[in-house]
């Protein structure tokens, strides 16, 4: 079997694994529904809640509109998506390792780093389609709202895919930790402290340099960030790959 075969046999497997796991199904829905839900709720706080509650509102949705829900947006993804796609990126390879089905991918004709590249490209267009899906609803949450109008929206759901798409190739790195570890859960705690060190050094002054934080930043067009150092986001994404492939066309069952 040639080397795109295989490719083509592991998409087809894990795919459908995909498609029906109930974790990968629930955190969609959460980051569709859920993160939309918060924007609207932060530009149209509810009465009669508390005078903090609605000044954090303020601060984060700035002064409403179409304007405030994606800053919204762009804020909770940074945060909320980098946690979302890390617990299923490191599910995805750990659960391998906590269900023992690992030793039934190691003796199949399929290599180990087809199943792996299979993985991660079912990942990314996961996230790319739940990106996509987020913006939609966001748009169609405003339109229901009937927010003002925006001559830039288009500039704002562009800006907002770009956040969310970089946000969940930060995450990329979970398949490493949960395949060194063999398991998912060291990749989960792996990505709650990936979000705690980029929330320490947007505090301390660093998150401009610091690669986890740099896309929230951005995205709060404060001009502490320019455009141009997002690109220091990239090398995560690819490395984590690349050792993750490398992990698995060395991996041997236990």
């Amino acid at each position: 079997m040639t080397g795109r075969a295989q490719l083509r046999a592991a998409l087809a497997v894990e795919g459908l694994k995909f498609r029906r796991a109930r974790p990968a199904q629930v955190t969609t829905a959460f980051l569709v529904a859920g993160v939309t839900a918060l924007c609207v709720l932060t530009v149209h706080p509810p009465a009669g809640g508390s005078s903090l509650t609605a000044a954090k509102a303020q601060s984060i949705g700035g002064e409403g509109g179409w304007a405030g829900l994606f800053t919204a947006a762009d804020t909770i993804i940074a945060v909320a998506g980098l946690l979302g796609f890390g617990v299923i990126i490191g599910w995805v390879f750990g659960r391998e390792f906590t269900d023992g089905t690992v030793n039934g991918i190691c003796a199949a004709p399929v290599s180990r780093a087809a199943v792996a590249s299979a993985k991660l490209v079912i990942l990314t267009a996961w996230a790319v389609a739940t990106a996509v899906g987020l913006a939609a609803a966001l748009v169609g949450a405003g339109l229901i709202l009937d927010e003002s109008g925006e001559p830039d929206l288009r500039t704002r759901v562009g800006k907002f895919l770009l956040v969310a798409v970089l946000t969940a190739a930060l995450a990329l790195p979970c398949a490493c930790v949960a395949t060194l570890a063999r398991g998912y859960l060291p990749a989960v705690a792996a990505i709650i402290a990936v979000v705690v060190l980029a929330q320490m050094a947007v505090l301390t002054g660093i998150g401009g340099w610091f690669p986890f934080s740099l896309p929230g930043l951005w995205a709060a067009d404060t001009g502490a960030v320019p455009a141009g150092r997002l690109l220091l986001v990239l090398p995560i994404p690819v490395i984590g790959a690349a050792l993750t492939v490398r992990l698995w066309q060395r991996l041997v069952s236990r």
